[in-house]
């Protein structure tokens, strides 16, 4: 049988206990979210620390912006999703990178 921790099946992510449920939310800040250049496209690591989880969360992610953001792939895809943090990769067929620092 999966093992429960923290109120949430870590196997099916169902809620066990709704008194045990966690929920924590953020954002990186618009214009300043620190991406870095991984080829034409772009990731983030999301440092969710502060949320002091005992066992890897559900990540839900999303992309906002004022034009063409639609067009981006990857907003709701979370790699390496542990208690502390993860990551997401993006890419645009329209656009490259200008500068592996550059902030979008």
């Amino acid at each position: 049988s999966p093992m429960i921790s923290s109120g949430i099946n870590a196997e099916y992510g169902e809620l066990s206990d709704p008194k045990c449920a966690k929920v924590c939310s953020g954002r990186t800040g618009r214009g300043s979210t620190d991406f870095k250049a991984y080829g034409d496209n772009v990731f983030v690591d999301i440092d969710m620390s502060g949320c002091a989880f005992v066992s890897t969360p559900t990540v839900v992610t999303s992309l906002e912006g004022s034009s063409k953001h639609w067009k981006v792939l990857g907003t709701s895809s979370v790699y390496n999703s542990s208690p502390t943090g993860f990551r997401v990769y993006l890419h645009n067929e329209n656009a490259t990178c200008r500068s592996p620092d550059r902030r979008v």
